[in-house]
């Protein structure tokens, strides 16, 4: 099958969340033996031909596929494209992979343009010719059938167990934290709903407690001006996700801590990759009680309720002073990995979706058909 990818950032090497699903989707599609196109911002290998980045390429890119896949997220992109008059005459089938509704723009740093403020209303015209959804999370499979695409199924994220893996167990990553009990968040402070106040406040908390616990964070230093950091906080620059793996597994815990999103009627719409990425270390995970991270997370990690405080330093000190308890949820978490949320899985329902769009295939919007599509509702 030929199948035009249509997505904003380059893949390889991949960086952002966004370049990391399609690194990983289009790499196994290619394996599968599927003809990938892009347009020629994109330098990935495993994209068989790329086209100029301009109308002209984009029309020659529609006229090869045999289909058209969509990276959607928070901001308008290409999946616009297909209101334009005449482009899509050809009735190609169109199936997009959602990460996020626009309401993310309302929280989002950064300039708007002029595409984003119209965004609502583009999209929902765009959904008209869209044959079906892959989306991350449940609550965007929500979004999906709101936006009138009634073939939308859940596909969530997950790791590459082979790249993240225990044994790259290393303390020296972490300059000054050697030699204690290694706390990891990794994440951005830019972005208001990651709950980085709450692993501050823990921090300065067990700063008294356990001088042996030391706080690892990947991620850019904020500008507080009213507060000092606990000195058992260190920070490291951000990675690339190809040297990331080191770092996760040279850690001991990993902390999924989100706020409240009240700016979406959606709620927490998100599928994070450090989630994923953690487990497939084998770090016992301590994550936001939050229904989509419940869902994933509920077998293998240890649950506070949001912005606690003391349930974070308490789970903290359990997992240090128990043995047993961290032996145990570091390989069921790794487990969980192995057996589903990896990007291996992604791959293959994507490439199930894409195949049955394609040969029109007719397949209701809940039930099962083939191996992939409709995953046990306990996944």
């Amino acid at each position: 099958m030929k199948i035009g990818f249509l997505h904003k950032v380059n893949t390889t090497p991949p960086k952002s969340g966004g370049s990391v699903h399609t690194y990983q989707v289009s790499r196994y599609l290619a394996q599968q033996g599927h003809q990938l196109y892009a347009l020629d911002n994109e330098k990935g290998s495993q994209f068989a031909q790329r086209f100029p980045r301009s109308f002209q390429g984009l029309r020659i890119l529609i006229q090869k596929a045999d289909l058209l896949y969509f990276r959607v997220d928070g901001r308008v992109g290409w999946e616009i494209t297909s209101i334009i008059p005449g482009l899509f005459a050809s009735g190609k089938p169109i199936v997009w992979e959602i990460n996020a509704t626009l309401e993310e723009l309302k929280v989002l740093p950064g300039f708007q343009r002029w595409r984003d403020r119209l965004g609502a209303p583009l999209r929902e015209l765009s959904a008209r010719r869209v044959s079906a959804a892959l989306c991350v999370s449940k609550p965007l499979v929500n979004y999906a059938r709101d936006l009138g695409i009634e073939r939308a199924i859940l596909v969530p994220n997950g790791s590459d167990p082979e790249m993240f893996r225990p044994d790259l167990h290393q303390p020296s990553v972490f300059p000054g934290l050697e030699n204690k009990f290694r706390v990891l968040w990794a994440g951005s402070t830019d972005y208001s709903w990651h709950d980085f106040q709450t692993v501050v406040a823990c921090a300065l908390q067990i700063q008294s407690i356990d001088p042996e616990i030391g706080f690892a964070i990947v991620g850019q230093q904020p500008n507080f001006t009213e507060q000092q950091f606990p000195n058992n906080i260190r920070f490291y620059s951000p990675v690339s996700y190809l040297e990331a793996p080191r770092l996760f597994a040279s850690a001991h815990v990993g902390l999924c801590l989100y706020r409240e999103i009240n700016w979406s009627k959606y709620g927490f719409f998100f599928s994070p990759l450090k989630l994923f990425d953690y487990a497939a270390s084998g770090l016992p995970v301590i994550y936001s009680d939050i229904s989509e991270l419940n869902r994933v997370a509920g077998s293998f990690g240890l649950r506070i309720a949001i912005g606690d405080v003391n349930g974070l330093t308490q789970e903290i000190l359990r997992l240090k002073q128990q043995p047993n308890l961290y032996a145990r949820l570091s390989q069921e978490a790794r487990q969980a990995v192995l057996d589903y949320y990896n990007w291996t899985r992604v791959g293959a329902q994507t490439e199930e979706l894409l195949l049955a769009v394609a040969e029109g295939a007719k397949w209701k919007a809940t039930g099962r058909v083939g191996r992939f599509l409709f995953p046990s509702q306990s996944k």
